[in-house]
């Protein structure tokens, strides 16, 4: 009979609590009845799992509210660890949120602790702070990669890295039905699609300027519907601005847009990735607090802050940081894309060459990222 494992799961963000339920749901065919512990959200909990605190409690983005939020963040930090050498897992495995989870890791090694303790999505070291990969690999035993140069990067600094692939790419079904243009009867409109970001700052900072260029773009497309894809509870912050926008709270639906829109204006992060996978042409915005961009632009060590770009080590899709996400320069970007065929058809050809890049082999992330855990607690 197969020994009973204990897994303990530190997700600090809703990305990461999607990553670590969709783990979860692979592991319970691998491991019969395992003991699992730690924070998460609500996708985790379907699989009654209980989370030790709120995973809220962890959402912090920026120096400035990281710093506001240092000592409640430290307590949380000393809570985990408490609570993971009192149940002495077999594996720990730390889901992106990387300042709080690598102190944790940092912690645990500090204590003696014995068990294997896995990272599932790097923090862009690469892209800043290079000199952490060193402390990353003494901190952890094994690293889950999402974006395919990773692993080359890690490895060759004494970290063992298995690239498992994007949680998003599942998610992407391919289809030639326009479900979202018939259900909103919107026929041969161009639709435009705005994502202003998942947290509040980044959507307070973002809705005003594209606000204001979607207001000359409607005088040059007249027929141009606006969907908005947006978290429920974010609803309010943006609703106010565009009252004839569709709002999408749906996920599902989401990814059914990004299949039948013809552009977008996106916040950067992981929905980059998504509208690249589905082959969207895309603007890619972002405004930070003043003195966290001032810190990261002198820190920054990579030329792109896009995924696609990124990954393709080009210049392929616009990226309009900080004061270049201007009206001006919003509406100037979109324009092109929509108006101009042979730019959005360039976009389109490298967009698919990144969708070649990222979906190699033909296991999903999450049964690679199973397997490969696996493989670690049988060492």
């Amino acid at each position: 009979m197969q020994e009973k494992k204990i897994i303990y799961f530190v997700a600090g963000e809703p990305s990461g609590d999607f990553i670590g339920s969709e783990i979860i749901s692979e592991l319970l065919k691998i491991y019969p009845s395992p003991s699992i512990y730690g924070v998460g959200g609500h996708y985790m909990e379907k699989f009654s799992f209980k989370s030790l605190f709120p995973m809220s409690d962890l959402s912090v983005m920026g120096i400035l509210p990281v710093l506001l939020r240092i000592r409640s963040l430290y307590k949380r930090i000393n809570q985990v660890v408490e609570d993971i050498l009192s149940k002495n897992p077999d594996i720990v495995i730390l889901i992106d949120s990387p300042d709080f989870n690598q102190r944790v890791a940092k912690k645990l090694r500090k204590k003696s602790f014995k068990s294997k303790i896995v990272c599932y999505v790097a923090p862009t070291v690469w892209a800043w702070r290079q000199k952490r990969v060193k402390s990353m690999a003494k901190d952890f035993d094994h690293l889950l990669s999402i974006l395919p140069f990773e692993d080359e990067f890690f490895s060759k600094n004494g970290l063992n890295t298995t690239y498992v692939g994007h949680p998003a790419i599942p998610l992407i079904k391919q289809s030639n039905e326009k479900i979202f243009r018939l259900k909103y009867k919107i026929n041969d409109n161009p639709i435009l699609i705005f994502l202003p970001g998942s947290r509040d700052s980044e959507i307070k900072r973002h809705v005003k300027p594209f606000k204001e260029a979607f207001s000359k773009i409607k005088e040059t497309i007249p027929n141009l519907t606006l969907a908005i894809p947006i978290n429920d509870k974010k609803k309010h912050l943006i609703s106010p601005y565009f009252k004839d926008a569709i709002i999408i709270t749906d996920e599902e639906e989401k990814l059914l847009l990004f299949k039948e829109a013809d552009a977008a204006c996106a916040s950067s992060g992981t929905v980059t990735l998504e509208l690249g996978l589905s082959l969207t042409p895309m603007v890619v915005i972002y405004k930070l607090d003043f003195i966290t961009w001032a810190i990261v632009s002198r820190l920054a060590r990579v030329k792109f802050v896009s995924l696609v770009n990124l990954v393709l080590n080009k210049s392929s899709v616009t990226e309009l940081l900080q004061n270049k996400c201007s009206p001006k320069n919003i509406t100037k970007s979109i324009l092109e894309l929509l108006t101009n065929h042979k730019t959005s058809s360039n976009q389109k050809k490298d967009l698919l060459e990144f969708k070649n890049v990222m979906e190699d082999g033909s296991m999903t992330p999450s049964k690679r990222a199973a397997k490969t855990i696996q493989e670690i607690l049988k060492e």
